[in-house]
């Protein structure tokens, strides 16, 4: 988890020129026995076979935003050649299969970063890639006619501690016979929503509208069906029966903080407050009528909702936000006020005795309304950061990038614990300065995991904060065992913790409390302390007994 985010942003931006090319700053200036190379094979993890056509990134993690890619053989076979010694990433994908980053998994260990030293020839790098899976179904009104030009989504269900989430699965418009078909999708649990908006050329408020619906026919999606996607699968008959609904108007101003030559045309939009991020209804909005501010949107479905503005005047970006309850009548002198979010600097510190390179560090805030956006950045050598633009809202701190020794220890603003209540942010009470400590002095685990008293390779090692921590993403530490069943956990912080070890399978969401809730009898109790360091027998969980 640690590496993840650090890894997996640097392959998001990477070019996409196929072919087998060099890596190297100035090649011409290298000495040659230094130049290294890397082979490897992309194959379906379902049955092994290589893949053809498949788009192989490879990222420097050194020389930023540098990257190649090469397309893999009929074998499934790569391979880069002439790269300067250093470390990079991987990532596959294309020809169907959305693009996967070597080594990840949902886990503290992230993605695998390959050393090359002066000279090396990687030769066994294996990228094994799920087959995606495919949702079909149709889309029909309320008197059961065929809806065209539907948008239908599928997101995909994850638990984050107690978080709620839906990420954007796949997207879909349906055909003259209101049918649909989303492919590419990763395996798991998946909600299908669809939504759809009649031609209003005219330009007049609408009487009726559809409101955004899940399958089978709910416009909540708290009480949509979901549905299991297995690798390679095709679930068919997801069909979504449309809700229709009277439609409101929301009318108010915008109001500014700062100086401003015009508001006129500015676009403010309403987003849905669902109970969880990923929500697949388009957002309402329209502009702002005069120099006085005024806006109106037409043609809402009744909800709560987030009304939202932002402006960016000459480089400088300026948001406000604020709640909007539509029912069933009009809503009219909603106001919201657009200013530029806090300004947060901090510094991360190490334990005594502690080295590390700080400038591979990053800090981010992850919101606990879902309906928020985060903040992130980059720290400097000497530890400093500066987080911008941070709307009000309390906020989970994550700091990324150090090695799995390291956890963080504490966080503290203006003197107050902040780490285990969370960051809470303020226009009106914006004081202080956010200290961070990563400490080297955490505990150590290790262990073997057992089957029927036979060491048992690649299980899903995972050691669980006890309630109330299970929010708290940083307590978290997962590993795979070795061909021998053995696995460690460094860096951890002390407390009370479970120890699961589950057979490698798709599905064991360990941070679902509802997933993990069937599992609770069988955990491992662990107590953690500094420096400590304990050997453990841990029993597997078999895949046969995972729901």
């Amino acid at each position: 988890m640690r590496w993840a985010a650090a890894v997996l942003g640097l392959l998001i931006i990477a070019s996409a020129t196929a072919g087998q090319q060099t890596l190297s700053s100035d090649p011409s200036k290298s000495n040659p026995n230094d130049l290294c190379s890397i082979e490897g094979v992309v194959v379906k993890t379902t049955t092994g076979e290589g893949l053809k056509k498949i788009a192989v990134n490879l990222m420097s993690m050194q020389r930023e935003h540098q990257s190649i890619t090469s397309l893999t053989d009929t074998s499934g076979r790569f391979t880069f050649t002439g790269l300067e010694p250093g470390r990079y990433g991987l990532a596959a994908g294309g020809n169907g299969y959305p693009q996967q980053t070597y080594g990840y998994q949902r886990g503290r260990s992230g993605p695998k970063v390959l050393v090359l030293t002066p000279g090396t020839n990687e030769k066994s790098v294996i990228i094994r890639l799920t087959p995606p899976g495919v949702i079909t179904g149709t889309v029909r009104d309320e008197e059961g006619d065929p809806v065209v030009g539907g948008q239908v989504q599928a997101l995909r269900l994850v638990r984050n501690g107690e978080r709620r989430q839906a990420l954007p699965g796949g997207f879909a418009q349906t055909n003259d016979l209101g049918q649909y078909r989303i492919f590419g999708l990763e395996p798991g649990q998946y909600i299908v929503g669809a939504n759809y908006q009649r031609q209003n050329p005219l330009n007049v408020p609408a009487q009726d509208v559809y409101l955004p619906t899940y399958h089978p026919s709910s416009p909540s999606a708290d009480q949509a069906m979901s549905v299991e996607v297995s690798p390679g699968d095709e679930v068919s008959g997801i069909d979504v029966d449309l809700v229709p609904s009277r439609s409101v108007t929301v009318r108010g101003r915008v109001l500014t903080e700062y100086p401003t030559k015009t508001l006129r045309g500015l676009y403010v939009s309403l987003t849905p407050r669902e109970s969880f991020r990923g929500y697949m209804g388009g957002s309402y909005g329209g502009t702002v009528l005069d120099e006085a501010g005024n806006f109106e949107i037409r043609d809402v479905p009744p909800g709560s909702y987030i009304l939202f503005a932002n402006v960016n005047e000459n480089g400088h970006f300026y948001s406000g936000h604020t709640p909007v309850e539509a029912a069933d009548a009009n809503v009219d002198g909603v106001t919201v006020v657009v200013g530029s979010g806090l300004t947060l600097r901090g510094r991360v510190r190490l334990s005594p005795d502690s080295t590390l390179d700080l400038s591979r560090l990053g800090v981010s805030l992850r919101p606990d309304d879902n309906y928020m956006s985060g903040a992130g950045t980059q720290v400097a050598a000497d530890g400093t950061f500066v987080l911008e633009n941070i709307s009000d809202g309390t906020y989970r701190i994550n700091v990324g990038g150090f090695p799995e020794e390291f956890y963080l220890e504490s966080a503290r603003l203006g003197g107050s614990d902040v780490l285990m209540p969370g960051l809470t942010v303020s226009q009106s009470d914006a004081g202080g300065s956010l200290d961070l400590v990563l400490s080297a002095d955490g505990g150590r685990v290790d262990g073997v995991v057992l089957r029927d008293q036979q060491p048992v390779s690649g299980a899903i090692v995972v050691l669980v904060p006890d309630p109330p921590n299970r929010k708290r993403d940083e307590l978290y530490s997962f590993k795979t065992t070795d061909p021998l069943g053995r696995f460690s956990l460094l860096g951890l912080p002390p407390g009370e913790f479970k120890l699961f070890a589950w057979e490698q399978r798709e599905g064991v969401t360990y941070n679902d409390p509802d997933f993990l809730k069937d599992y609770e009898d069988r955990g491992t109790p662990v107590h953690i302390e500094q420096k400590s360091q304990q050997s453990i027998q841990l029993p597997v969980i078999p895949a046969e007994d995972v729901q």
